[in-house]
């Protein structure tokens, strides 16, 4: 910017002054110039064109404007300003109109026509200290504006905001050139400079106590007087000692709370835990008699055979009225021993979620037909009515499982008569609406109370537990598995009971309609009337005895070999209308004897004959080539079922590969 005047302190110390304030100006040993030292309108020093300048003994500056004479001692920055108050008679100096003499006196030409000399070795007068005091305190609550003392002592309220502070100071020579600073303790760290301005505003402060200190500095640069303010910010009711005691007193209430909902939560983890314990107990008990009964039932079906087949045979001969009726008992002995082994076989195939049902469309007149002709005579010996109605709306065809159908009712109605020692037993059949069946399975016994119709469906419960066992046998079996068929099925089970009167059984099933049956004439006899040539393949003497008998009783041609080896030299050499395997064979296992036989261009029929009670045995018979699958123990009628079966499969899978 512009140099307006120019002074020497001393060959390497030189002084400018500019619109922005004098600058101090050294040069150094290099004889490179720097700043030093700078005095501007922060230090009083107003942006003035100056028209001469000049530096007394004392090392002060003296600056000549047109708006008065200044002096500036640059030890402590300190300006102090001559005007006509101090007895000149101009303020305006002509340009480079400012000299010093030699015996320090200081002369300068006004505009005016004045000339003023100043002996600058005078000392200055005494400072007469300016009086500072306040105008008002204000601040804003809600809408209004609310005066505050001005003496302090006073509390501001949590909603309040923008304070306001004005001061004045009593100093009327050059108002414009009083300065003014503040400091409020705990929100200034230092002094806070105002300039000409004797207000300070605040727009928020936090809750506390505040003392607020304010100070002025007249034109001739006497301090004045320092006023206090003291005063404090009431915190609004949360933060205040009341609010945070009820904030305290909440907050016990709640941690008392929580620590009761989590000992609470604890002990029903605990009883919970508890209860996932007992039932997993349960359910690996359950599951345990479920193996063994398995497993048991497995190693079961082989003697099981020689039992029932031998008893076929021997009900056969000649036989007076006691050994055909110690036979009966031997039968029935071992077909209740059976019914236990296929319950436990099918809650295994349950379990491990392999239950498949058959889709199939069957005769429901003829399946309750056949039903009532098995349990109407076990009811007439025990003394019992047994009545059965189908409504007229029934559909007379089904499309499901019949043989699961067959098997629900069979075990209600044999509970039924079971447990009703006089009266009778009903059975009753009607539509479900839009489509599907509803049994109905009645009877006059003891009843069953709420709290044994709550465990009725569980595994191995009965009525009365043990007593009930005792009494009237069984497993606790049975109803287990008519729930789990029928929700296998998409339906329900239920029960209605009284104690004393009887109970109801309801079965629903919402099986679709089947299709009409194909015209009588239509199929072929599927067994032929002759004699068939059979091929048995049975390791085990005893069961081979009894399959070969009960084949031989019904006309046909029996040729037995024990072993895999044996079947395939058999094959070779003679021709075969079907084959029986067992699966457990020595050394070639039945399944790798019928891919075998396969291979080797045996086309007659293969039936699976086996102990094995998993549900994995049945589709990797198939996939082995088999046409049938047969469970020991057998009946007569179960290998005449069979062969039936595997000749039909095999003479649709010829009509199929043959068709154009």
């Amino acid at each position: 910017g512009r140099v307006f005047g120019l002074a020497f302190e001393s060959n390497d110390r030189v002084w400018l002054h500019r619109l922005s304030g004098l600058e101090g100006w050294r040069r150094d040993r290099r004889g490179q110039w720097s700043l030093s030292q700078r005095v501007s309108a922060a230090e009083g020093l107003p942006a003035l064109e100056s028209t001469g300048l000049a530096i007394d003994g004392e090392r002060r500056l003296w600056l000549a404007t047109r708006r008065g004479l200044f002096r500036i001692d640059p030890a402590g920055n300190q300006v102090r300003n001559y005007g006509v108050r101090d007895g000149l008679l101009s303020q305006e100096f002509n340009d480079r109109a400012l000299l010093l003499t030699g015996s320090g006196v200081l002369a300068g030409a006004a505009a005016d026509g004045s000339v003023m000399l100043l002996d600058t070795h005078l000392a200055d007068a005494a400072p007469v200290q300016a009086h500072l005091v306040l105008d008002g305190v204000q601040v804003v609550r809600g809408d209004e504006v609310v005066s505050l003392p001005k003496g302090g002592d006073f509390t501001l309220q949590p909603g309040d905001h923008e304070l306001q502070v004005s001061a004045r100071l009593l100093s009327f020579d050059d108002p414009l050139a009083n300065r003014y600073r503040s400091k409020l303790e705990g929100f200034d760290s230092d002094w806070v400079s105002q300039g000409a301005s004797g207000e300070r505003a605040f727009s928020s402060l936090a809750p506390g106590s505040y003392v607020l200190r304010m100070q002025a500095v007249d034109d001739a640069g006497n301090a004045s007087n320092e006023r206090v303010l003291r005063f404090s910010v009431a915190p609004p009711w949360w933060r205040s000692a009341w609010g945070i005691a009820l904030f305290v007193l909440v907050g016990l209430v709640l941690l008392g709370m929580v620590a009761a909902l989590y000992r609470r939560r604890l002990r029903r983890r605990a009883a919970w835990q508890i209860a996932e314990h007992k039932r997993e107990l349960a359910e690996q008990a359950s599951l345990a008699k479920t193996r063994f009964l398995a497993t048991l039932g497995h190693e079961v079906r082989t003697p099981m055979t020689g039992v029932l087949g031998m008893s076929e045979l021997l009900l056969g001969t000649a036989l007076d009225e006691r050994q055909r009726s110690y036979t009966h008992a031997i039968q029935n002995a071992g077909s209740h021993l059976l019914r236990l082994v296929n319950d436990a076989l099918d809650i295994a195939r349950i379990e491990a979620g392999k239950l498949e049902l058959q889709q199939q469309d069957f005769d429901l007149r003829a399946l309750v037909d056949e039903v009532v002709g098995l349990t109407a005579p076990i009811a007439e010996k025990r003394g019992l009515g047994f009545a059965d109605e189908i409504d007229a709306d029934v559909p007379a065809r089904l499309r499901g499982d019949p043989l699961r159908v067959r098997q629900i009712l069979l075990n209600l109605l044999g509970n039924a008569i079971k447990f009703t020692e006089q009266g009778g037993v009903t059975l009753r059949a009607c539509a479900l609406k839009p489509s599907g069946i509803r049994f109905e399975v009645g009877d006059t016994g003891p009843g069953i109370n709420e709290e044994q119709q709550a465990r009725l469906f569980q595994r191995f419960e009965q009525a009365e537990g043990a007593r009930t066992a005792a009494r009237y046998g069984g497993s606790g079996l049975g109803l287990a598995i008519c729930q789990e068929l029928a929700v296998a099925m998409g339906g329900r089970i239920a029960v209605e009971s009284t104690p004393g009167i009887g109970s109801r059984f309801t079965v629903e099933l919402p099986l679709p309609s089947g299709a009409s049956p194909a015209p009588a004439g239509a199929t072929r006899a599927s067994v032929p009337a002759h004699a068939l040539r059979v091929l048995l393949v049975e390791d085990d003497a005893t069961i081979a005895e009894v399959i070969g008998g009960l084949l031989r009783a019904r006309g046909h041609q029996v040729q037995h070999v024990s072993h895999g080896l044996a079947a395939l030299s058999q094959v070779g050499g003679r021709a075969f209308d079907i084959a029986l395997l067992d699966l457990d064979l020595p050394g070639l296992g039945g399944l790798a004897l019928a891919r075998q036989l396969r291979s080797q261009g045996f086309e007659a029929p293969l039936v699976a004959v086996t102990a094995r009670g998993d549900a994995e045995a049945e589709p990797l018979a198939e996939a082995a080539g088999f046409d049938a699958f047969l469970r020991k123990p057998v009946t007569g009628d179960m290998l005449a079922g069979a062969m039936q079966q595997a000749i039909e499969v095999a003479r649709q899978a010829r009509d199929g590969s043959t068709d154009p």
